[in-house]
């Protein structure tokens, strides 16, 4: 309870376990060298067939711009493309990789001197840049998104929205059907725009070109989802949260959504300004500001010839599939569903052995209080899924020691390689674990207080439920069965703990702790044993 503890830099996590055979935890870099940028990540295997991204660069050379319009790279094009290449290759080596893997797309691949460019690549940095074909791309893109997100039975499209050109790949049961590569792309589309801001007329002749173009692009005969990647979808996301006055919608099952009357907004909104005014807006660089009213004029249509009423943006592309293909991760099948996080979660929370069925006993509580108390916290199924996952991490600190574990659980969690969960929603974890025991949230701890207000506001509520769930089961032994609870009056909620086992000790503890709840949401908890739950013979 001490403040100076608070603030003490939680110690560092033990050496990881000796990994599987034929696991990797090599570091690796992959470069992809598009038509709108060039991207770089360095990462290093778990030795479990993932990966934790140890830094990331991008810079917007657009080798598409001269390549797509005139055929050639332009020297200007050449020259930004190897200075940023150097210096990728250079930063890689610094970080430790002993691998570094480079691709090329669409604005080298049709490029007339493409192959010159990727000769002096060579010569200067010692890469041998291979350049992919449509169906490679798609097939690498697909392997991404596939290791941190939940398919689920129906058919998935996938669609790679790139500067030159666009990858459809089609799934069913989470494998991949098939992939055609598309001669349509942000930058290519944005050379069919006519005027700043363009007109009417030329808004809809790049629409029928687009079509004349989707003839042969066939979606899943029954549509689950639509998976959208690449920096054009997550800018058209990014917009619609910026023009709908909120913050970045954060993922949930490793996806963000976008509802297709969104992102006609964001059009509709972009149409009337000028490029000029486009980079103005928050969410848009300058470079961008030129092709990304194109890019969501494509996106849309897409969709529409999907039959989709909204899109999921990924995050992965790629290069995390040059990763997983650096390193030897099998293209594994589709998992269950949810299991990406939940496999992420439970693969941290056996570092721990010895605290798993405690952490399952109160996520269970934990996950039932927060349905009971719905009424007063106002939160849904994103914050619900948070909760139970901090449950279950909340004591994985033990595997550091047994003091302080809630500062080490943090800790483990902030720094462990869940690349399902976005990183906002890794903070929200951690902070909730954290404070699942000990001093309450509070300003004076700098880890919560550099958090944005809505983070904590949700962190408060969320580890009010998860220090009741933790006490209910206060001697580790799963004594409490079901919990049941009603609103008495304006100031006090009433929690009926059924059990056929002696739970005085839960019900000591479930009271001792419901003080930071008490505070948030105004109301008195009591709590009563209730009686033996029926058994069934």
């Amino acid at each position: 309870m001490a403040r100076m503890a608070a603030r003490r830099t939680p110690e560092p996590a033990p050496a990881a376990a000796t990994p599987p055979p034929g696991a990797s935890t090599a570091r690796v870099a992959a470069i992809d060298i598009g038509s709108n940028s060039i991207h770089m990540i360095v990462a290093e295997g778990d030795g479990d067939g993932g990966f934790r991204v140890l830094t990331r660069e991008r810079d917007m050379v657009r080798l598409g711009r001269s390549a797509l319009s005139r055929g050639a790279l332009s020297r200007r094009a050449v020259r930004d493309g190897l200075e940023a290449l150097l210096r990728m290759t250079t930063l890689a080596r610094l970080k430790g990789a002993g691998r570094i893997d480079a691709v090329a797309t669409s604005a080298v691949r049709e490029a007339a001197n493409g192959q010159e460019f990727l000769d002096q690549v060579r010569a200067l940095t010692g890469l041998e840049v291979r350049a992919l074909d449509g169906r490679e791309e798609g097939e690498l893109v697909f392997r991404a998104v596939r290791a941190a997100v939940d398919l689920g039975p129906r058919g998935t499209l996938l669609v790679d929205v790139g500067g030159g050109s666009t990858e459809w790949c089609v799934a069913r049961a989470g494998e991949l059907a098939r992939v055609r590569s598309l001669p349509l792309g942000s930058l290519r589309c944005a050379g069919w725009l006519a005027g700043d801001p363009p007109s009417a007329r030329s808004i809809e002749k790049l629409r029928r070109d687009i079509r004349s173009h989707l003839g042969g692009a066939r979606p899943p005969a029954r549509l689950g989802m639509m998976i959208a990647t690449s920096g054009t979808a997550a800018c058209c996301g990014d917009l619609a949260d910026h023009f709908a006055g909120r913050g970045r919608a954060l993922s949930t099952g490793g996806l963000r959504a976008l509802d297709l009357r969104e992102l006609g907004e964001v059009i509709a909104r972009l149409r009337a300004l000028t490029r000029r005014e486009i980079a103005e807006l928050p969410p848009v660089d300058r470079p961008r500001a030129e092709s990304i009213l194109a890019g969501a004029i494509l996106l849309e249509e897409l969709a529409r010839r999907a039959g989709a009423t909204s899109l999921h943006l990924s995050d992965r592309a790629l290069r995390e599939g040059m990763v997983l293909a650096a390193l030897g991760a099998p293209a594994a099948g589709p998992r269950t569903a949810g299991s990406a996080r939940r496999r992420q979660v439970l693969e941290l929370a056996g570092r721990a052995p010895a605290m798993l069925d405690h952490g399952t006993q109160v996520a269970r509580l934990a996950v039932r209080l927060f349905d009971l108390t719905a009424p007063l916290h106002n939160l849904g199924s994103r914050e619900r899924e948070w909760l139970e996952n901090a449950a279950l991490l909340h004591d994985v600190g033990y595997s550091i020691h047994f003091r302080r574990h809630h500062k080490h659980s943090q800790y483990l969690i902030a720094s462990a390689p869940l690349d399902a969960f976005d990183a906002r929603e890794i903070d929200i974890l951690a902070h909730v674990a954290r404070y699942h025991r000990g001093a309450p949230p509070r300003q004076r701890h700098a880890s919560f207080a550099a958090l944005e207000p809505w983070q904590q506001k949700v962190i408060r509520k969320l580890a009010a439920l998860l220090r009741i769930g933790n006490a209910l089961d206060r001697t580790h032994a799963a004594r409490v069965v079901e919990l049941h609870g009603a609103l008495s009056g304006r100031r006090r909620m009433v929690i009926e703990v059924l059990s056929p086992w002696d739970v005085a000790l839960e019900l000591a503890a479930a009271r001792h702790r419901s003080g930071l709840f008490e505070e948030l949401f105004g109301r008195r908890i009591e709590f009563r044993a209730g009686l033996e739950p029926a058994r069934h013979g």
